[in-house]
Order: C-alpha cells, then sequence, then structure tokens
C-alpha cells in the first residue's frame, strides 16, 4: 500500500480561533496543520465518523465485487 496522498483545504478562523490554533500549536510543539488534522480526527472519533467511514466503505467494496 502506498503512501496516502495529502489533499489541501482551506480554512478561514476568527482572529481569536487563529491565536487559540497557535497557542495550541505551540503547547503541543506541532504546527499548526498537524493540530488542525489531529483535532479533526480527535472529533470524528467522538462521533463515530470513522468507524462509520469504513464500514460503508467495505459495504461498496463487497457490492462491486
Amino acid at each position: 500500500m502506498g503512501l496516502a496522498r495529502k489533499l489541501v483545504a482551506k480554512v478561514v478562523l476568527s482572529k481569536q480561533q487563529k491565536e487559540i490554533l497557535t497557542e495550541l500549536s505551540r503547547r503541543l510543539g506541532t504546527s499548526e496543520s498537524e493540530t488542525l488534522r489531529t483535532a479533526l480526527m480527535d472529533y470524528a472519533k467522538e462521533l463515530n465518523i470513522i468507524t462509520e467511514t469504513i464500514q460503508r466503505k467495505r459495504i461498496v467494496k463487497e457490492e462491486t465485487t
């Protein structure tokens, strides 16, 4: 399996949100991009979106084979 291809998503933040992101990144010692990716995946896990997406892909794959 090859490396996952990364896509670019632009995000518009308020001044306060940008300040929070900058501070979070500083405290975590990561880039702002990595901080946003981590936060997104943590939130998706909380909502079980990751599991649902994987299951949906499996179902589609089974239907096409």
